[in-house]
């Protein structure tokens, strides 16, 4: 089919086409040729509103309206077949990045940080074949590719749960190969995955009764603390409220901090919030609690200010520092591990258990993960299920990160 395209004057669309008035003298201009480019351009347009529309209507989720949703359907009006050509890459020799790029152009639902998470699994692949000399191909993930890149990972001091997830994500592009691309893939791929096993304290010497090193969370008196602090610059007490938020809601750094007053709603006297989960395009409906109500109370309606995530992970830690949260724990902590020695500046980073500060192993995720630790036991397990969005109970229980004897304090205090 050819192009579609309708060439005006450049004069004539940056004065006439933008003047109402001009443009209705256009299109009843005894000049027949400026009346036909008037009219036909008032048609044409029409047509692409009207496509406009039908496709907005159809749109389920209206978090996935981006520049490019509305540059794609422009492009595939103009020039048929623009879609098909977009998705489609080039396959030679069942080359496995390759199908790595066909599933990213393809899945065009992708959330920003799945988009993220696939580039870096690329980066890690183009290093893996450059390390070892070769070129992947999708029937080479396999067991001994496991097993090497297992021992490639560890070599590279990469954590036992990346190094489970980048086999998840290869097992799905392999699936993807077989059932969308009609690739042949390694007949028992539900092999090739790595057994996780609890990280145990490598500091202690009881090797009968090793601590399992936790990921830290808040507890409910922590909580307590953060928030009665009244001694805050501007600057954190907004990062604390932020977290608050995050806290109460249950809900990832990626959707509280976008929080906004729009979002509110009042159904029989009750507040909500409404909003569309940025990962998993969920969408969400929960009752604000009465701690969440007062920060809005304090900030006149309004949620507090939106920062960079970066800046927020740096903010509350110092909130933790000044709210007196700096008992030495076991912990995991992104530590330089590596320094190329030319630039002092550059290095690698990876996660190494050990003895920290408690303020510095919080962050934005904290706030969710304190939320599913605290209520678990506390609050019907569904409850807290429709909070965090988790769709199984299982997913729920990754969260939970306090020892079974904090839990059955924590229970029993409820309880009385």
């Amino acid at each position: 089919m050819e192009d579609k395209r309708f060439f005006v004057d450049k004069e004539y669309f940056s004065k006439t086409y933008k003047d109402p008035i001009l443009r209705e003298k256009e299109k009843n201009s005894k000049n027949l040729d400026k009346r036909k480019v008037a009219s036909d351009l008032d048609a044409e347009e029409n047509i692409i509103r009207n496509l406009v529309i039908d496709q907005f209507r159809a749109i389920e989720n209206p978090e996935t309206l981006t520049k490019e949703w509305f540059k794609d359907i422009i492009s595939e009006y103009l020039h048929p077949g623009f879609k098909k050509k977009k998705y489609q890459v080039k396959i030679v020799g069942n080359d496995l990045i390759a199908v790595l790029d066909h599933y990213k152009n393809y899945k065009s639902n992708l959330a920003s940080n799945t988009v993220k998470k696939m580039g870096v699994v690329k980066s890690k692949l183009e290093r893996y074949e450059n390390d070892l000399n070769i070129k992947l191909k999708i029937t080479d993930i396999n067991t001994n590719f496991r097993d090497e890149f297992i021992k490639w990972s560890n070599e590279n001091q990469y954590a036992s749960g990346t190094i489970s997830r980048d086999l998840t994500f290869l097992r799905t592009i392999c699936y993807y190969a077989s059932t969308e691309l009609d690739l042949e893939i390694f007949d028992k791929l539900d092999r090739v995955k790595y057994k996780l096993e609890k990280i145990k304290n490598p500091f202690t010497d009881n090797r009968d009764n090793p601590e399992e090193i936790l990921e830290a969370y808040l507890t409910p008196e922590e909580i307590e603390e953060i928030e009665k602090n009244n001694d805050l610059p501007e600057y954190l007490d907004n990062a604390r409220d932020l977290f608050l938020i995050g806290y109460e809601t249950g809900q990832r750094i990626s959707d509280y901090l976008r929080f906004d007053k729009k979002m509110l709603k009042t159904i029989n006297g009750v507040t909500l919030i409404n909003f569309i989960q940025k990962k998993t395009r969920k969408q969400m409906l929960l009752p604000l609690s009465s701690r969440v109500l007062r920060i809005l109370e304090k900030r006149n309606g309004e949620f507090p200010r939106r920062i960079s995530d970066q800046k927020f992970n740096d903010y509350i830690k110092l909130v933790c520092e000044k709210s007196k949260i700096t008992q030495t724990i076991l912990g995991v902590k992104r530590i330089k591990v590596l320094v190329d020695p030319k630039d002092e500046e550059s290095g690698i980073w990876r996660g190494v258990p050990g003895y920290y500060s408690k303020k510095d192993l919080i962050a934005g995720h904290t706030a969710r993960r304190s939320f599913c630790t605290n209520h678990y036991g506390v609050w019907p397990t569904s409850d807290i299920m429709y909070f965090s969005g988790h769709s199984t109970e299982a997913m729920l229980l990754q969260y939970i990160k306090a020892k079974p004897i904090e839990r059955a304090l924590q229970i029993f205090k409820n309880l009385k």
